[in-house]
């Protein structure tokens, strides 16, 4: 290099040095030897980082950040493989606890940034190669006392006091429909991250995707838990994957206006993609981890416990039907339909009514024709009732046409007809969808509404049931909706006991002298 590149290359590792974003994008092309795909969020969150720190005289630190964004944008290459070696290196003396929701998770981050202090790229930003007093995954100190302790929050902390302690979604998507394993996150933050900070000046960050309305951030936020003032100390900032307003964003010297409607990341998702994400994963999942608005996961009305299943064996003689929820729309874009079987039998002293099918899903109109005949293949002697209103009428009209092209086909390959009644009805405006929902509980509560071991869908119906909450009633409940049609029906009745079974019973008590009137 001549003197002006070697004045060029000093200034622009003195700034990495400085700048954060800087370091990131050096960091990719020296180290990563990968292009970087940048975006505005990306220098936000650098900004925002370097305000938890006391760095270059910052008098204005933040002791409590909490940042909501979509999974996969970046945000655990920002906070975790990049901030904190970039943090050692501008203090070789700051403490850091990094803690995510898997051990292996963990350790792989400890590595990855071992392995970036050691490199001569770190080296030529910070000027010399770090000392390594205990090198291992679990947990790294450095000559000065500063270093990394990773862990989960499966447990309870251990080890030594940090300056800074750094949350990377603390819980898998999957355990947040256990309430054991988010009382068990929640509770150990609360009872041992707090005490694990080193001074008042200490700094605890959370960065994660909401999962529900009982994960750690909404557990942080809720006056049940905290006091208003404990609430208020934390900065909450939320980037959402599509906004509805104009939003500006302001920290230090960055400062960023987003237009309406405008994709936080257009190089990973585009509005388009970003609808077609909505519509794959249902409005609620993506409401709570692509916009970081919460739905309610278990909202107390149906609890789990009374959710029953039962083997085939246990059934008595049925009277099946089957009902269908079309939504308000045959667009592909629309709400979930839902296609449920359900078997009615007497039981004790009055009717069971068993679930033994159920398929959901975002159908096209063929598709939904074609899932509902494949429903009457498979319970021939069902009743199909189909409401009337939102479409209802037009896919009778569009299933008795499908109804009769199948049956000609069946025909020509001598194979069993499809022979269930189709009918429409209206119904009742005496009760709303609301009501008519929580108007299971009692047969819920009670086994009379039972749920067939290997009927299809019931996980989901069981989302649905622990996650319906009266106050908030505009969530996905088009199964329930269609269980809850079923047994409000005046048609839908059990089986009843033929006469010839009852004679055959009451001779026999005769006969063994055990007749009891």
């Amino acid at each position: 290099m001549d003197k002006k590149e070697l004045q060029k290359e000093f200034l622009l590792r003195q700034k990495a040095r400085l700048d954060f974003k800087t370091f990131v994008l050096l960091k990719w092309e020296r180290y990563n030897n990968t292009p970087f795909l940048d975006n505005w969020h990306y220098d936000f969150l650098c900004k925002m980082l370097e305000s938890t720190t006391p760095f270059d005289d910052n008098q204005n630190i933040i002791t409590r950040l909490m940042l909501n964004m979509p999974p996969s944008y970046g945000k655990t290459e920002i906070i975790a493989r990049c901030f904190i070696a970039w943090a050692l290196g501008k203090d070789r003396k700051r403490k850091f606890f990094y803690i995510s929701y898997s051990d292996e998770l963990c350790k792989k981050i400890s590595n990855q940034v071992r392995d970036l202090l050691k490199s001569p790229f770190w080296a030529g930003i910070f000027g010399t190669t770090p000392t390594f007093l205990q090198d291992n995954a679990n947990e790294f100190v450095l000559k000065e006392g500063g270093g990394l302790f990773v862990t989960t929050l499966k447990s309870s902390l251990t080890g030594f006091h940090a300056h800074q302690i750094i949350i990377d979604d603390p819980i898998k998507v999957i355990d947040m429909n256990s309430k054991a394993e988010r009382m068990r996150v929640n509770q150990n933050f609360k009872e041992s991250v707090l005490s694990r900070l080193q001074d008042n000046k200490s700094n605890i960050t959370i960065l994660m995707q909401r999962l529900g309305d009982e994960d750690l951030c909404g557990f942080l936020l809720d006056e049940k838990h905290f006091e208003p003032e404990v609430i208020n100390q934390w900065e909450v900032i939320k980037l959402k994957a599509i906004n509805e307003t104009q939003e500006t964003y302001t920290i230090k010297d960055f400062h960023y206006t987003r237009a309406p409607n405008e994709a936080l990341f257009p190089q990973r998702h585009t509005i388009q993609e970003l609808e077609n994400l909505r519509a794959q994963m249902g409005s609620d999942e993506f409401s709570t981890q692509y916009l970081q608005e919460p739905q309610v996961s278990e909202a107390g009305f149906f609890e789990e416990v009374y959710f029953v299943r039962i083997p085939s064996f246990e059934q008595n003689a049925q009277n099946e039907y089957i009902f269908i929820d079309n939504a308000t729309s045959l667009n592909t874009n629309a709400d979930n339909r839902a296609i449920v079987c359900i078997g009615v039998e007497e039981y004790k002293e009055g009717a069971r009514y068993v679930v033994k099918d159920c398929l959901f899903g975002i159908w096209s109109e063929e598709e939904t024709i074609l899932n509902i005949l494949q429903m009457c293949a498979s319970f021939s002697s069902a009743q199909v009732f189909i409401e009337s209103e939102g479409g209802g009428l037009t896919l009778e009209r569009l299933l008795q046409r499908e109804l009769v092209k199948t049956n000609t086909t069946l025909k020509a390959k001598n194979k069993p007809l499809i022979t269930n009644t189709i009918n429409t009805y209206t119904p009742s405006r005496k009760i709303s969808k609301v009501e008519k929902i929580k108007a299971l509980r009692p047969f819920y509560n009670t086994g009379y509404l039972v749920f067939l071991h290997n009927a299809r869908g019931l996980e989901q119906i069981k989302k649905e049931l622990l996650s319906f909450n009266p106050a908030k009633p505009f969530r996905k409940d088009d199964c329930i909706d269609c269980i809850a049609s079923a047994l409000a029906h005046s048609s839908v009745v059990p089986k009843r006991k033929e006469n010839k079974e009852r004679t055959q019973s009451v001779s026999y008590y005769q006969k063994v002298g055990n007749f009891r009137i």
